[in-house]
């Protein structure tokens, strides 16, 4: 029995040592064909890698188109209702100054001295034993209105910032 054992052993032996030299030139052939399919795959690869990230870039550029296209009428009607309150406050302090000039006239004129004032320049009524002469010519540029109005035009002008002017063509102000 030992000697069939050892037959059997040594054939089991055998058929191990064949099917593992079989495996092993398995392995030696799978080491073979894996170079080439990793050549393959890495010459795959860098066409996969910049085809995610050509995906991954216009996928994150209609998300964001979408988003523009979504907030850009509220962030318009925003920016032109600021601009709005801006302008509506500006306009606040140029009536409360105009206010207060019409104040200090009203209290000079309620003097003597302001009704004669008033009297000569406006009515050209001279005093008894005065003479009243009038001298055409050019007039004071401080007393025209329209000349006032044309600085504190070209002055807001030249007061807004850049990047105010960059957003009011953005939104399409003015």
């Amino acid at each position: 029995m030992s000697a069939a054992r050892r037959t059997q052993n040594g054939a089991s032996a055998n058929a191990r040592r064949t099917s593992s030299k079989k495996k092993g030139s398995a392995r030696a052939s799978s080491r073979r064909t894996t170079p080439t399919k990793s050549k393959a795959v890495a010459a795959r690869g860098p066409q996969r890698h910049t085809h995610r990230m050509t995906l991954a870039f216009l996928i994150s550029l209609s998300i964001f188109l979408a988003a523009v296209w979504t907030l850009y009428p509220v962030l318009r009607l925003q920016y032109q209702q600021q601009r709005e309150v801006a302008s509506l406050e500006a306009q606040l302090e140029g009536i409360k100054e105009r206010n207060t000039e019409l104040a200090e006239q009203v209290d000079r004129l309620k003097t003597p001295e302001g009704v004669e004032e008033v009297a000569r320049q406006n009515l050209g009524l001279v005093k008894d034993g005065e003479q009243s002469y009038v001298v055409t010519g050019k007039e004071d540029p401080a007393r025209d209105p329209e000349a006032v109005n044309d600085k504190t035009r070209s002055s807001t002008e030249e007061q807004t910032p850049l990047w105010m002017k960059v957003l009011d063509a953005l939104f399409g102000i003015r």
